[in-house]
C-alpha cells in the first residue's frame, strides 16, 4: 500500500489478545445485547496469548495493510479461537483507490465478522488519503457506515482518524417497531512515531458514544457506551536491547430497561499490560521476556442485594522466548508461559461457577516458515502444551501474507 508505511510499521495482527483499537475500530453492534456465546475458562486468556506472535510490544497498524493476518487455533475440544485481517486494494492510474477489507475476531461481547468495500482518493506518494468503506449486507437495516482518513506527514510519522455510523439506515429499513433514540457512533483514531534515538511511541483511543434502542413490542429499552485507549513505547536501551511497554484500557456500561423498571446493568473493566525486553538487531538468535498484567472486572448492579459478580479475574504473566534462525527459511521459536491466575465468576446460566486460584503453565514450541523473502511472508505452525497438567495445550497456526 504506501511503501513509507510498511517500513515503519511491523506488519504483525494485533499483539494483545481481546484487544480493543489495536486490530481497528471496534463500533458497536446490536447483537452485542445478547452477550457472549462462549464461556471464558480460566485457561482462555492464556491460551489467546499463547496463539499470538511473540514479542509481544510492537508498533503496527497491519489492519489497514495490504495482506491476510491471521491466527486460528483450539482453545476447547468444541471451540476455535479465531483471528483473520485480509485486505486488498487496488489503485488505479488516477488518484483513487477501491479496496475490500475482512475482519473475524472476538471481543468480550462474542464473535462477529466485518466486509468493507471502500473507495477513496490517495495523493502520488501515499502520505494522505480520504476513503469510505461500508460493511454492506442483504438487510439495509445492518449496513455499516465507514469513513477514514490517513496522513503520514512524515517517513517516521502516521495518523489515521476513523467515524463509523453502525446501522445507519436502521430506522428507516427495519422490518420491526423496534429503532434507534440515539444512534450509535464510534470514533477512532490510531497513531504512531519513530524518533531519531530509535524510540516508537504508538496509541489509539476507541469511543462508543452512548446508544439508546427501543424495542416497543418487548417493552424494552438499551443504553450502550463503551471507551477504550492503549499506548505502546519502545525504547533502545543499548545497540544490543530495547525495552517494551504496552497497556490498553477498557470501560463499558450497558443498561436494559424493562417499562421504567431497571432490569440489568453490566458494568466492564477491562485492562492489559506488558513490560517486555527484547533482543535487537540482526543476530543469529533473538530473545524476549516480559510480565504481563490483565485484569477483567464484569458486575451487574441490579441483581440480588446490590451488587453481582459475573467476572472477576486478575492474571500476571512472566514469559520468555528465544528466535533461532536453524536454516534460512525455517526459525525455531520456543517460549515459556507462566501464569498466576485468580479467577471467580457466575452468571445467572452457569451451571458450574468460575472458582480458580492456581498456576498456569504452557510450552509455545513456534516453527516458523518464511515462504517469501521479498515480502516478508510466513507460516508459523504452534503446537502448545499445557504444563499444569501435561497435556495438549491446543494447536494454532499463524499465517503473516503481505499482498
Amino acid at each position: 500500500m504506501h511503501c513509507k508505511l510498511a517500513a515503519l510499521t511491523t506488519l504483525v495482527l494485533s499483539s494483545s489478545v481481546l484487544a480493543y483499537g489495536w486490530g481497528g475500530p471496534e463500533p458497536f453492534r446490536l447483537e452485542r445485547l445478547d452477550g457472549r456465546s462462549f464461556t471464558l475458562t480460566e485457561e482462555s486468556f492464556l491460551h489467546r496469548a499463547s496463539f499470538q506472535s511473540m514479542p509481544v510490544v510492537k508498533m503496527h497498524d497491519s489492519w489497514a495493510e495490504d495482506g491476510w493476518y491471521g491466527t486460528a487455533g483450539s482453545t476447547r475440544s468444541r471451540e476455535f479461537f479465531v483471528q483473520s485481517h485480509l485486505q486488498k486494494r487496488v489503485q488505479f492510474d488516477v488518484p483513487m483507490f477501491v479496496g475490500v477489507r475482512f475482519r473475524r475476531d472476538e471481543d468480550l461481547d462474542g464473535r462477529f465478522d466485518r466486509t468493507l468495500f471502500g473507495s477513496g482518493y490517495t495523493n502520488a506518494d501515499g502520505s494522505v488519503e480520504l476513503g469510505i468503506w461500508g460493511d454492506v449486507r442483504g438487510g439495509k437495516d445492518e449496513i455499516d457506515l465507514q469513513l477514514e482518513a490517513f496522513w503520514q506527514p512524515t517517513d517516521r510519522q502516521w495518523w489515521r482518524l476513523t467515524l463509523v455510523s453502525p446501522d445507519a439506515m436502521y430506522n428507516s429499513k427495519t422490518y420491526d417497531s423496534s429503532f434507534y433514540q440515539q444512534k450509535p457512533l464510534t470514533v477512532h483514531l490510531a497513531a504512531g512515531s519513530t524518533f531519531s534515538a530509535g524510540q516508537q511511541l504508538y496509541g489509539f483511543t476507541n469511543v462508543n458514544r452512548q446508544m439508546e434502542y427501543h424495542q416497543p413490542d418487548l417493552a424494552q429499552q438499551w443504553t450502550d457506551k463503551q471507551y477504550s485507549a492503549g499506548l505502546g513505547w519502545l525504547y533502545p536501551v543499548s545497540s544490543s536491547w530495547q525495552l517494551g511497554l504496552q497497556t490498553q484500557g477498557l470501560y463499558g456500561l450497558r443498561q436494559q430497561w424493562q417499562g421504567d423498571a431497571l432490569a440489568f446493568e453490566l458494568l466492564r473493566q477491562f485492562s492489559d499490560t506488558s513490560l517486555e525486553l527484547q533482543s535487537r538487531g540482526a543476530q543469529a538468535v533473538d530473545y524476549w521476556g516480559g510480565l504481563r498484567y490483565l485484569t477483567l472486572r464484569e458486575r451487574d448492579q441490579t441483581m440480588a442485594a446490590g451488587q453481582a459478580l459475573l467476572e472477576h479475574r486478575n492474571e500476571w504473566t512472566l514469559y520468555a522466548g528465544m528466535a533461532w534462525h536453524w536454516r534460512p527459511w525455517i526459525r525455531l521459536k520456543p517460549a515459556l508461559m507462566l501464569s498466576y491466575a485468580d479467577i471467580q465468576g457466575a452468571r445467572p446460566d452457569d451451571e458450574d461457577p468460575l472458582d480458580f486460584s492456581g498456576i498456569l503453565a504452557k510450552l509455545v514450541p513456534v516453527v516458523e516458515l518464511h515462504l517469501h523473502q521479498q515480502s516478508g511472508a510466513m507460516i508459523r505452525i504452534n503446537p502448545t502444551i499445557e504444563l499444569h497438567n501435561l497435556s495438549f495445550g491446543g494447536g494454532n497456526v499463524q499465517v503473516h501474507i503481505p499482498f
